[in-house]
């Protein structure tokens, strides 16, 4: 009796380590494995936000198309674009029409139970501009009593005005311009102190007129995009992580997203 007692006794223990195990291990990623043997990436974008997404001679091209191909690389599989209206995106991932999200998209906290973001491998968020040499302006505070230029009515016009109310006195914010090009032209012909902009004008002006302007670091708000995919394909999002970390570190992420 006592021998079948301590039989009962292990069998149970070893019952119960076996849960605990399987309790920790992670579920299996039916994404990842779907994109391995089918050797397809599925990838969601809207193709109406150059230089980001958009159609040259009918194919999906622009820098989300370059992030796409670099993790399909890296996947060891092709690249198959879906394109999709701005307001179906998360509905197409959701159904399972498309693998991820990659459409210069912010992180929504809403949608968080039902995706994963991943690292940001682009800064869109508003930023500060100066010209080459102007030493006087290093930072937001030292705006105090200056000239900045923002587009008429945009998010940067917004954020002017926050700053000439809570992070320095004495700015005028001029909102005269219909354009953020326009803004920055006036500042380089010396007609403003600073202009605040979204990075992604910023930097499509700076490849413009190479060495006339510079970006104050850092971004005055941060504003990332990032990738999507389904919040069970915990595989998947990490492979996305690995090649923007990486790809970041060794410089090529900035030459996709259109650095010099």
């Amino acid at each position: 009796m006592r021998r079948l007692l301590d039989l009962a006794i292990i069998v149970s223990l070893a019952l119960l380590v076996s849960l605990v195990w399987l309790g920790q291990q992670r579920p299996a990623d039916r994404y990842m494995e779907a994109v391995r043997t089918s050797g397809v990436l599925r990838v969601g974008l809207d193709p109406t936000y150059p230089p980001f997404d958009t159609l040259v001679d009918g194919k999906v091209a622009g820098y989300d198309a370059a992030l796409a191909d670099a993790i399909a690389d890296d996947l060891g599989v092709r690249v198959e674009f879906k394109t999709l209206a701005l307001d179906t995106l998360y509905d197409a991932l959701e159904a399972g029409e498309v693998d991820m999200l990659i459409s210069a998209l912010p992180i929504i906290p809403e949608r968080m139970d039902k995706v994963r973001y991943s690292a940001p491998y682009y800064q869109a968020g508003q930023v500060l501009l100066v010209r080459s040499g102007d030493t006087r302006i290093t930072s937001v505070e030292g705006l105090q009593g200056r000239i900045i230029g923002v587009e008429k009515g945009s998010a940067a016009d917004t954020e002017g005005r926050r700053v000439a109310r809570d992070r320095a006195q004495n700015i005028q914010v001029r909102s005269v311009y219909l354009s953020a090009e326009d803004a920055l032209s006036a500042l380089a012909r010396g007609e403003l102190d600073a202009v605040i902009t979204d990075g992604v004008s910023a930097q499509a002006y700076l490849r413009s007129n190479s060495g006339s302007l510079v970006i104050v670091p850092p971004p005055i708000t941060d504003e990332p995009y990032v990738v999507a995919v389904p919040a069970q394909a915990p595989a998947l999002a990490s492979s996305v992580d690995s090649t923007i970390l990486r790809r970041r570190a060794s410089g090529e992420l900035d030459r996709i997203m259109g650095g010099r």
